[in-house]
């Protein structure tokens, strides 16, 4: 499979011939990241490459933009018959996660997630694209002393079972998880380099329970207004093991219990995730690996064998190929509503921790006595 041509663009000059590359998306993360490195490209006497910190930038692999935004850093060096240089940056998207959100009065009513987005995004010079289902306005949303654009953002988001991820040319994109099909899957002894499997228990509890207050109106005020109360549970811990959520934005019964609910189930999915290593950065059919996709999963060997959603990209280009990583995680990773959706289309039902918990006396038997394969 050939490799990818990976340009650096600055000014209108492509930079060219980078030796190591790593470029990272996720889907719940606002802004991508890369780093690149070039080493003995240049004479004796020649100066390291123009570079700067600051430079406004983009990376694309062919005709595929990837990250546009700045450079953090460069780290330029040289020893006796060696020259050397490093360039690290992200999208433009970062500067919301870097700095303050600063806006008077720093309030609003009834706004919808889209348009709050943009708001927060405009100071930066970010574009913002909704692909999700924003639901209803949110009555009140204020700016936190001292938090960031992207905080106030992603508290809102929250609210609306949405995340944000990197558009590839320094915008974000709102979307409803798992909203994409991957177009090749992943199948042990086919196209997996490597893979492992990572299960950790220690965030999992066995009852949440959020605790809120609503704001009074006619129909609610007392006691129902004055103390929500409401409570999920998850069965996978095995013991006792409580969870209390406190101190969030204003909610009803009914908004209280979604809130645990989706606590429940991101905490689940969050629990276990799958990485798989592919040679090349590209699908089946020429495209790049996508994010916030479903992609059928065949693992046998790690007790994996379903389908999974990309939540994360790592192209890499170095001294050991073109590959790429995928991670995978169950979407109740990402929001609780499209674990409904699975459950009712009978796919996905359960998670990868309960699954790989789960083993029949004969497959016990196997294992112990070395007969599995």
């Amino acid at each position: 499979m050939p490799g990818e041509t990976v340009a650096l663009e600055i000014g209108g000059v492509r930079w060219l011939g980078w030796e190591e590359v790593t470029i990272t998306r996720a889907v719940d993360a606002v802004s991508g990241a890369f780093t690149l490195r070039l080493s003995d490209r240049w004479t004796h006497e020649a100066r390291a490459l123009p570079i700067a910190p600051g430079m406004a930038c983009t990376i694309t692999a062919g005709a595929d933009a990837l990250i546009r935004g700045w450079v953090d850093s460069v780290n330029p060096s040289f020893a006796a018959g060696a020259h050397s240089i490093s360039v690290a940056g992200r999208d433009a998207s970062a500067d919301m996660v870097d700095c303050a959100a600063l806006h008077h009065p720093g309030e609003w009513k009834n706004i919808s997630v889209a348009r709050l987005a943009a708001i927060l995004a405009a100071p930066f010079g970010v574009q913002v694209r909704c692909e999700g289902n924003e639901g209803a306005p949110i009555p009140v949303h204020r700016v936190e002393p001292g938090e960031t654009a992207w905080e106030c953002l992603e508290r809102a988001l929250r609210q609306r079972e949405l995340m944000a991820m990197p558009g590839g040319r320094g915008n974000i994109v709102l979307v409803s998880i798992g909203s994409g099909r991957a177009v090749t899957a992943l199948v042990q002894g086919q196209n997996v380099l490597e893979a492992s499997a990572s299960f950790d228990a220690k965030d999992r509890y066995s009852e949440y329970r959020v605790l809120a207050q609503n704001r009074g109106s006619d129909a609610a005020h007392g006691d129902a207004a004055a103390a929500v109360a409401a409570t999920a549970t998850d069965p996978v811990p095995g013991r006792y093991r409580p969870h209390v959520i406190t101190g969030e934005a204003p909610k009803d019964a009914a908004t209280a219990r979604r809130r645990a609910e989706w606590e429940a189930s991101v905490r689940a999915g969050r629990s276990a995730s799958v990485d798989v290593t592919v040679q090349g950065w590209r699908q089946g059919d020429g495209t790049l690996w996508p994010l916030n996709a479903l992609c059928r999963v065949q693992l046998p060997w790690l007790r994996v064998e379903r389908d999974l959603m990309i939540g994360k990209v790592v192209h890499r280009l170095g001294s050991g190929g073109t590959t790429t990583v995928l991670t995978l995680r169950s979407p109740a990773a990402f929001a609780q509503e499209f674990e409904k959706h699975l459950k009712k289309q009978k796919q996905g039902e359960g998670d990868l921790m309960g699954d790989a918990k789960q083993l029949s006396a004969e497959e016990q038997r196997r294992i112990l006595s070395g007969e599995a394969g």
